[in-house]
């Protein structure tokens, strides 16, 4: 079998190869075939068509080395001396075929937690993080990508964190943001993002987190003021995830630089354009919405943030229940809803000249204005 399978896989169509690799990938989904696999060197074909030119074929040797991660037996026989060998053998040959090899070894620590130890030991995790410190742009998304699929794994998650990956991520935002660095609009979002999505992700206490990371909130607050676009997103996407948690809100509350945050926001809100307005609306939704236990100065803090927002901020939004965008509709409610809720908030919502006339103008987007007048 071995012999047809090496002729099959050394043939020069990719038709033929894949026709091999599925089936063999049918014999690896038998847990009673994973010996047989291992020992007479089948596997060694199925890792070094990694480097193959047909991207199809590349993709059915991954279906393979996965399914081999699956079982604990296939992982021993993945990570063996001859697995890796072959591993770093095949990585050797260009940046491509190293990361389809780092696509592997995440994808089987992802559904194996005795791999990470496994490609930990066998020097992959490192060789994924060093790139995180290189000075080529698609290194170093390629490397926040992994690093961001391998947290998804809890114990890939506590063992980087161990490593000290997610220590001093403030001090790296901003070295990397600055006149100097023109990778900056690509690597920092990617960065902002990957730190808020594992405190979402982990359930992390976000007070611990901003203590281990006491760079971090002001890193984002500081970069709410790039000029790049892709920057604000990010940051404000953060500030969204952050303040829909009490735990998130406490900390944002605590912090000085909160403050200058929110009024850049309120100019988003009132004049930013296309998609930043709207997540700009949708982020003060969630900073001025009630939390659900006691939280001491909430009030006092919030009430003095939206007296510095942009003067048209109330009005420009009322005005936003009219428009014929439902996506629109939604954030403005949501905004003038939470507000609502709040003695400032009703003054500065009724001083508004018309206010009521827009409220009970049944024409047009009737339950985004129900449900600021419910609050109300």
């Amino acid at each position: 079998m071995e012999v047809q399978l090496k002729q099959g896989f050394e043939h020069h169509s990719p038709l033929v190869k894949k026709l091999c690799l599925k089936q063999l990938h049918r014999a690896a989904n038998d847990r009673r075939n994973l010996k047989i696999i291992g020992e007479v060197g089948i596997m060694k074909h199925a890792i070094l068509l990694l480097g193959d030119e047909d991207s199809s074929v590349v993709k059915e040797c991954n279906k393979i080395l996965v399914t081999l991660a699956s079982y604990d037996e296939g992982v021993i026989i993945l990570y063996s001396d001859q697995g890796v060998k072959l591993l770093k053998e095949v990585m050797s040959r260009s940046e491509t075929i190293r990361y389809r090899v780092f696509d592997v070894i995440v994808d089987s620590i992802l559904i194996s937690d005795q791999a990470f130890e496994f490609a930990n030991g066998a020097g992959f995790i490192p060789k994924i993080l060093e790139d995180l410190e290189s000075t080529d742009v698609l290194l170093q998304l390629t490397a926040l990508e992994n690093v961001a699929r391998l947290s998804d794994s809890p114990t890939a998650y506590t063992q980087l964190k161990n490593l000290g990956i997610f220590k001093g991520v403030g001090a790296w935002l901003v070295s990397r943001e600055s006149a100097q660095n023109t990778n900056a609009s690509y690597t920092v979002p990617s960065v902002i993002k990957l730190f808020a999505k594992l405190s979402q992700k982990h359930n992390v206490d976000m007070k611990q987190f901003c203590d281990e990371c006491p760079e971090y909130l002001p890193a984002v607050c500081s970069l709410m003021e790039s000029n790049d676009i892709s920057i604000k997103f990010a940051c404000v996407d953060v500030l969204t995830l952050l303040n829909a948690r009490v735990d998130g809100k406490q900390v944002v509350l605590s912090a000085p630089c909160a403050a200058r945050a929110v009024q850049i926001l309120s100019n988003l809100a009132s004049r930013g354009v296309d998609d930043i307005k709207d997540r700009a609306l949708v982020a003060l939704a969630h900073i001025f919405s009630s939390p659900e236990v006691y939280i001491p100065d909430f009030e006092t803090k919030t009430e003095a943030w939206f007296k510095q927002c942009h003067p048209a901020l109330v009005k420009d939004t009322l005005q936003l229940l009219s428009l014929p965008s439902p996506p629109r509709q939604c954030a403005a409610s949501s905004l003038l809803s939470n507000l609502a809720v709040h003695k400032y908030g009703i003054e500065a919502i009724t001083q508004v000249p018309g206010w009521c006339e827009r409220l009970v103008d049944r024409r047009y987007c009737m339950d985004p204005k129900l449900r600021v007048s419910v609050s109300l």
